[in-house]
């Protein structure tokens, strides 16, 4: 969590003039709920500490956004968390903010 932090900090310095969003980890069934949970809760205090914003993606992405696997995001599941950037960053709703390429 320290090399985070000194990370999350360089960056806020660095572009000073930009939002950090700070994205916690993704659950995947080779590891536990708990052990998800305890990174989380981490990266939500770094993010917290520093002033910037954390977004927890399992709030977001149901379980039937995985792949058989379960450790890979399907399409269904890439589009969930694209919808959760896109209003975290403020883009989406008619494009506004988006660049089309």
């Amino acid at each position: 969590m320290g090399d985070i932090y000194n990370l999350i900090n360089m960056a806020k310095s660095k572009f000073s003039s930009s939002r950090v969003i700070l994205s916690g980890v993704l659950r995947r069934k080779d590891v536990s709920w708990q052990c998800i949970g305890a990174a989380n809760d981490r990266l939500g205090w770094v993010a917290n500490t520093l002033g910037v914003t954390f977004v927890d993606p399992n709030s977001w992405v149901d379980d039937w956004g995985f792949s058989g696997d379960g450790l890979h995001l399907n399409w269904r599941g890439a589009q969930q968390l694209g919808q959760l950037y896109e209003r975290v960053c403020g883009v989406g709703e008619g494009g506004k903010g988006r660049r089309d390429t």
